[in-house]
């Protein structure tokens, strides 16, 4: 445990899990959903370690931008009809049980993601049913994989085509008309028509989805400073709410004099200076980006 964690008593940030896998790449987390057997459908286990990982990282100066991710073939094929099929606890009716436990923790995943300071990029591949859907819309950024099929699978079994924020995500992705044809129909839409409809940041081979979407963070990371990113994807967030044109600027004013305040953008602005080019030239890691 770093200074940093013990100063402040903040829990150690480790993250073993079974239904998830995190790798570090330095400043960039690869989460990768890891039940690639049952197409990493949202089981039990995999939604609450999901909700852990989103909730602990938030506090992790080091890690700078997520990639999410599935093993396998898929990203996400919708909930495990497997754990669907679970009775209630006996204290429990099915009402209750799907409302405080199966509804939340689903849509929990979703506001976690939100809440999250760094911003996520969706490298995904193969199916994204029903909830792998909702996911999907739920990234800052998309790469998607020539296999990649969407759908509102819900619809197929006699339930409504919006849950886990897809309502409040599609519609300002793709526009109100197209998020209606993808929520009010079961059909699969695939990667060149999303890309075509602006869902997807890049559409490339499956193979090369992963690594494509690294590259996008490494470069985030590499360009900005840590907690101006930050900042950004806040405000970013908060104009979905349909926040008004005046709070927007209120809050991207705000942010720029705290951003100007941090070392990083003390040293940047003296990186800009026309008259320390030669010492930024002879010590470029002066002025590099590190500090949150």
């Amino acid at each position: 445990m770093s200074v940093y964690q013990e100063a402040y008593h903040l829990p150690e940030f480790t993250y073993d899990y079974e239904k998830l896998k995190i790798e570090q790449r330095g400043p960039v987390y690869i989460c990768s959903f890891n039940d690639a057997d049952n197409l990493n459908a949202m089981s039990y286990a995999q939604m609450a370690e999901f909700n852990d990982f989103l909730i602990k990282v938030r506090m992790d100066k080091d890690c700078r931008v997520i990639v999410l991710t599935g093993e396998g073939r898929s990203f996400c094929a919708g909930f495990n009809l497997n754990d669907l099929a679970l009775d209630p606890p006996e204290d429990m009716g099915r009402i209750q049980r799907d409302f405080y436990i199966m509804q939340r923790m689903c849509s929990d995943q979703i506001i976690n993601m939100r809440r999250c300071e760094q911003p996520i990029i969706g490298a995904l591949k193969g199916f994204a049913v029903g909830g792998g859907l909702s996911i999907s819309c739920a990234c800052d950024m998309r790469v998607l994989g020539e296999s990649y099929k969407m759908n509102a699978g819900y619809l197929s079994i006699g339930y409504t085509g919006t849950d886990m924020g897809g309502s409040f995500f599609l519609p300002k992705i793709v526009g109100y008309a197209r998020a209606c044809e993808i929520l009010m129909n079961p059909a699969r839409f695939d990667a060149q028509k999303l890309y075509e409809w602006g869902f997807a940041n890049r559409v490339v081979a499956d193979d090369d989805v992963l690594e494509t979407a690294v590259a996008m963070a490494e470069e985030m990371c590499r360009e900005t400073a840590p907690f101006g990113l930050r900042l950004t994807k806040e405000a970013l967030q908060c104009s979905l709410d349909g926040t008004s044109f005046e709070n927007c600027i209120k809050m991207e004013n705000r942010n720029q004099v705290l951003a100007s305040n941090t070392n990083d953008g003390i040293m940047g602005t003296l990186k800009m200076n026309p008259k320390n080019r030669a010492d930024v030239k002879e010590n470029p890691e002066k002025y590099a980006f590190h500090n949150m």
